[in-house]
């Protein structure tokens, strides 16, 4: 009779799990995702029932809305923006999906080694007159943190309004004198969607993965690199850790801080200020910039698009660098028909980054690349962490955002879009600098690494 009952009981705990698996398969089937990351959303929850519908629980939302009141204003005048009809396919395109137009009164500096970078961002700070956004992903407190949290309560105590904003799982421990000195000086600290309360939402699996520093709204320091000494210190480039930030000054400036004004709102959950909006400044250059944020708030993946129609504009070049290169089937057939239809497409990746899962699935990706013409180079010195993509002679992209699906679909990023000739030069010229330190084509497997590689590639999505 016992056994009878245990057989029973398994029977209807079989059967519940199936039923329940079909209720969260209707609800991954009604979301906006691509078809590959549903189908395995799908597998998973079947597969692993329990473990694939508590995993969903904790980090399968997709998309959130933000309310009115918290959403990104663009600062500027649009007597700022270029006329509509003179815009850029591109520039049109990303109007179209919400984002603000380009601008041409910017300044442009690239920081292509740690100690530029470094010292960039401590006069930015030490610049400041009346505010200081700090908007980053992983703050760490280490001897290059402490300098930076140093600079920031100096601001402080001159008293500039300064407000730091980290994420919580990219920066889980800030335990430090020069953190509580800061606080203690005036300084304000906000952690983006903490862990608990991220898990309760949904939303632990979005994250804001942005990089960026503003002063009065008018200068400001952004790209791939966090603060830390991985990041930012000499010896960064002893290590060959390689990464690239950028100084812009003009409007892009504010584009950037509305970013910030709009992200601190959501993290305390208060109203974008009104007061920020519309400030003027200075023309400080003539280069074409525009601002482009992207995050699961946006109705569309912006950063995704925006990189399809890039593989699809370009005639000449299109020259990539990223850390981690794991794309969906569209931006994988993208990159394919661009070198199917000629041009020179080449990708730049770490020997080795800091992510192994990652390298083996981007690995299987890169060597059927390889198969279209693609030129595939490894950097062999140490972490490439830069992120950014050149088209022709005169678009260059540089970000935050890397070429996976974490960055296409789930996390909040930022990229800067330069329509400017002088600066995809200084970043072609950057791009051979490190194709020189890099191996060319990919390392042969054995059969089981590449069975292993498209078994995860099924995961991808996920990643």
């Amino acid at each position: 009779m016992q056994e009878l009952d245990r057989l029973t009981f398994g029977t209807v705990f079989y059967l519940l799990s199936w039923v329940v698996s079909f209720v969260f398969a209707y609800q991954i089937l009604r979301e906006r995702r691509s078809p590959t990351a549903t189908v395995a959303w799908i597998a998973f929850v079947f597969l692993l029932p329990l473990l694939g519908i508590a995993i969903y629980l904790l980090i399968g939302a997709r998309k959130l809305k933000r309310p009115r009141r918290q959403r990104v204003r663009p600062h500027f005048s649009r007597e700022r923006e270029l006329p509509f009809g003179e815009a850029s396919a591109l520039d049109q395109l990303l109007r179209r999906l919400g984002a603000a137009g380009a601008t041409g009164d910017n300044l442009l500096v690239f920081h292509l080694d740690a100690r530029a970078a470094r010292l960039a961002l401590l006069e930015l700070i030490q610049s400041a007159e009346r505010e200081i956004f700090v908007l980053m992903y992983t703050f760490a407190v280490d001897v290059s943190g402490r300098g930076i949290l140093k600079a920031l309560t100096d601001a402080v105590e001159r008293g500039v309004k300064v407000r730091l904003m980290v994420d919580d799982i990219g920066s889980t421990d800030l335990r430090s004198p020069s953190m509580d000195a800061y606080r203690r000086a005036g300084g304000r600290l906000v952690r983006f969607k903490p862990v608990w309360y991220a898990i309760i939402q949904r939303v632990a699996n979005l994250r804001n993965h942005r990089k960026i520093v503003v002063a009065d709204g008018a200068r400001a320091w952004f790209g791939g690199r966090n603060v830390g000494d991985e990041y930012l210190a000499d010896h960064a480039e002893q290590s060959r850790w390689a990464d690239l930030s950028v100084h812009v000054e003009g409007s892009a400036a504010l584009a950037l801080e509305a970013i910030c004004q709009a992200d601190w709102a959501f993290a305390n959950d208060i109203e974008v200020p009104t007061s920020a909006c519309g400030a003027e400044i200075p023309r400080a250059g003539s280069q074409q910039v525009q601002i482009l944020a992207s995050g699961p708030d946006h109705r569309e993946d912006v950063w995704h698009t925006a990189f399809i129609k890039v593989c699809f504009e370009a005639r000449e070049r299109l020259w990539i660098v990223t850390p981690y290169l794991v794309p969906d089937d569209a931006s994988f057939g993208a990159l394919a028909t661009a070198a199917r239809s000629g041009v020179d497409v080449r990708v730049i990746v770490p020997e080795r980054s800091d992510s192994r899962l990652m390298d083996v699935v981007g690995a299987s990706y890169l060597r059927e690349l390889k198969g279209l013409n693609v030129k595939v180079f490894r950097y062999r010195p140490g972490m490439l962490h830069a992120k950014f993509v050149l088209v022709d002679d005169g678009i260059s992209l540089v970000g935050s955002a890397n070429l996976d699906a974490r960055s296409f679909f789930l996390n909040y990023e930022v990229v800067g879009v330069f329509y400017d000739q002088t600066a995809n030069q200084t970043l072609a010229e950057y791009f051979q600098k490190l194709e020189a330190r890099s191996a060319v084509g990919m390392k042969p497997v054995r059969a089981t690494t590449e069975l292993l590689a498209s078994t995860l590639r099924i995961l991808a999505p996920m990643l």
